[in-house]
């Protein structure tokens, strides 16, 4: 009847319906076994970047991890990590999986050839990866060769799959994984092992760089102690016939060898401001080799910080004058004493004022001191020619000025603010700067009221 008929056309659509239902399910399971082993791969490929970040020198964390995941990504029951010495042989370094027989077999072997028509050496002549579908129909194991009959009858292994690692098409190594049946490996597998080749390579790449910028850095420790140790030796060496000839001239300006010609008295005075300022600049050389050679030592005791910041201003007064510059001091009469190097702090002021007053054409520079929470706050201000923001920070680098121009109208050698900023440090303190170009520049640095212990160059406390 056309009920009946009606009937048997609404289960022909149910059926269609359940055939595309599990056709749906099927597809969705095989995408979701897709997503699922991606995100593995995904996982196993981050673990690994994050053992080779967090061993740089160990090279044998990041190979145990490769082969981890390599075995357990591929459905293999074995791997091995071997290197190539760059002339025949290679060597495993590390094993994952098999007998415990194997493992100690295959550790223990040492450097090995590859047979010339054996798959390893096809490996390493094509730098491609290789598979073997059944090892007991290799070449190598009907020749009975030992790697070949160690891996059957020891580590009972059937298929296998070589992968080279290469660098900069160089290959160094290869990864080898097997199954105790035959059964060949897919090529999303092969290409998943490749890329653990990749990241083998990546690890010791660093770790070679990592050795070769620590023997570098040895290197350049010990020239530099040697450098320091040279500037020292030279400092002093230069600094005593300096003195002589400082003096000498100093007699001669005060006539006691005799009354000078008028004409002579100003090259001489020439020559005594030369040998000043030279003096000065073998005192720098020095204090920073003694400084980088670790024997620079603070001479630790009381001090006014009115007194010192009154020296300084009596000290570059004329300088000030010379430029028509207004020059200032603003210490608190109640601000308490200090304890630490005076000596060293002083030298400090000088360097930053000194700048401040070189530096400025018109306006004034001014020393600043405030106290607060254990500290003293000192300010070199002034109203010059600015730094740009890009120069702040080489300002403390030695022997770096911020431009060339600048240092051929102004002069100098780049060594008094570097010297600064370590003494200040060796206090316990710190320095900053504040500037604008064509506005003016604040120098300013903190050190604790009381220096209970010498701190290294470099290291703030």
């Amino acid at each position: 009847s056309d009920k009946q008929v009606a009937l048997l056309k609404t289960f022909a659509d149910q059926a269609v319906i359940a055939i595309e239902n599990v056709r749906l399910f099927k597809e969705l399971q095989a995408r979701n076994a897709e997503i699922t082993e991606a995100l593995e791969q995904q996982t196993a490929t981050a673990e690994i970047l994050k053992v080779i970040s967090s061993s740089p020198t160990d090279l044998k964390p990041v190979f145990d991890a490769i082969l981890d995941n390599a075995t357990r990504l591929c459905d293999a029951h074995m791997a091995n990590l071997m290197l190539y010495d760059g002339d025949t042989n290679l060597t495993v370094v590390a094993q994952r999986g098999g007998s415990a027989e194997y493992a100690k077999w295959v550790m223990n072997r040492g450097p090995f050839r590859p047979s010339a028509d054996g798959v390893g050496a096809r490996m390493m002549a094509e730098r491609r990866p290789f598979e073997i579908p059944d090892l007991r129909d290799s070449s190598g194991y009907r020749d009975r060769t030992p790697g070949a009959v160690a891996l059957v009858e020891l580590g009972g292994a059937r298929s296998g799959v070589l992968v080279p690692m290469l660098k900069e098409g160089r290959v160094v190594g290869g990864i080898t994984i097997y199954r105790p049946e035959v059964r060949p490996f897919t090529q999303k597998q092969i290409d998943l092992v490749s890329t653990f080749a990749d990241q083998a390579v990546i690890a010791i790449e660093n770790v070679r760089l990592f050795n070769e910028i620590q023997d570098k850095s040895r290197q350049l420790e010990v020239a530099s102690r040697h450098k320091s140790e040279f500037l020292a030796s030279m400092s002093h060496e230069l600094r005593t016939p300096l003195n002589a000839i400082l003096g000498f001239n100093e007699m001669i300006l005060r006539e006691i060898y005799g009354e000078v010609p008028a004409d002579m008295k100003e090259p001489l005075e020439d020559i005594q401001a030369s040998g000043k300022h030279l003096l000065r600049l073998i005192n720098n050389v020095l204090d920073l080799a003694k400084i980088e050679a670790g024997r620079m030592e603070l001479a630790l005791a009381d001090y006014s910080i009115s007194d010192i910041v009154e020296s300084v201003r009596s000290t570059l007064r004329p300088l000030a004058a010379e430029k028509g510059l207004e020059f200032v001091v603003a210490v608190p009469e109640d601000i308490p004493d200090a304890y630490g190097d005076s000596g060293r702090i002083t030298q400090c002021l000088v360097n930053l004022a000194g700048n401040s007053l070189k530096f400025t054409k018109a306006g004034k520079v001014e020393i600043s001191v405030r106290h607060y929470d254990g500290r003293f706050n000192f300010c070199v201000a002034d109203t010059g020619v600015g730094i740009p923001p890009e120069k702040i920070g080489s300002l403390f680098t030695e022997f770096k000025q911020t431009d060339a121009t600048i240092a051929s109208e102004y002069g100098g050698t780049g060594l008094g603010l570097s010297i600064t900023k370590k003494f200040i440090e060796m206090h316990g303190g710190r320095i900053w700067v504040e500037s604008e170009v064509g506005k003016g520049s604040r120098f300013i640095f903190e050190i604790p009221v009381r220096v209970e212990a010498q701190a290294e160059a470099g290291e703030r406390v």
